[in-house]
């Protein structure tokens, strides 16, 4: 009778409680410009790749806990040009356009309540990267990618407001290795890999909707 009490009063706390906490859900749209960066190359043609700066544009759909944490999911896109360098010198040459479609899980904190008319966030987030060409014979592929963000949302009515942010996610490629390392006290040596990322800043605001 006691583990059929317990049992119970678990789920009723499982299915009350989240309840109890969402006080909000926010849509969001956005629009904004976003940074992009490069990546070295070892290539006989082309020592370098970079991503021209872009448009972007997005959205996120949220849900508050109380006066300071929510959980959001983010979907951004951008579509840019990018230029080759050449290895032995010259004008850097168009060689694709990258489409990139980025999902992410953030988790949000509020600097103030719910109830003010200016709020200050931060968020970080998790999640992938979708990258795509328009030239044959060069394939897509999704990767990890990871957020670090902060803005402010201003309450002007109580559905309505708008939010602004910056925003830095960079996307993991691929690992290439850098050579080896020796513990100069253990001995042993190591193949040390070096990480590439795909560097993105960006800066966007819009309208959003609470409910």
């Amino acid at each position: 009778m006691k583990i059929r009490t317990i049992l119970l009063s678990a789920l009723t706390s499982f299915v009350v409680l989240p309840s109890a906490f969402a006080q909000r859900v926010e849509l969001t749209g956005l629009i904004g410009s976003q940074l992009n960066g490069g990546v070295d190359l070892s290539t006989s043609l082309f020592h370098r790749i970079d991503v021209q700066n872009s448009t972007n544009y997005g959205a996120t759909a949220g849900i508050l806990f109380g006066d300071y944490y929510g959980l959001e999911l983010q979907w951004n896109h951008t579509r840019g040009d990018t230029i080759a360098q050449p290895r032995g010198g010259g004008s850097s040459v168009k060689v694709f356009t990258l489409n990139q479609n980025q999902y992410m899980g953030n988790f949000v904190f509020h600097f103030k309540t719910d109830d003010s008319g200016l709020r200050p966030f931060a968020f970080f987030g998790m999640g992938a990267s979708s990258l795509s060409t328009n030239r044959k014979g060069v394939g897509g592929a999704t990767r990890f990618a990871f957020s670090l963000g902060a803005g402010a949302k201003c309450n002007l009515t109580r559905h309505f407001g708008l939010r602004g942010q910056l925003k830095y996610s960079p996307t993991y490629l691929t690992t290439t290795d850098a050579g080896y390392w020796c513990d100069p006290f253990w001995g042993g040596c190591w193949v040390v890999g070096n990480n590439h990322y795909l560097h993105e800043f960006d800066v966007a605001g819009g309208i959003v909707f609470r409910f």
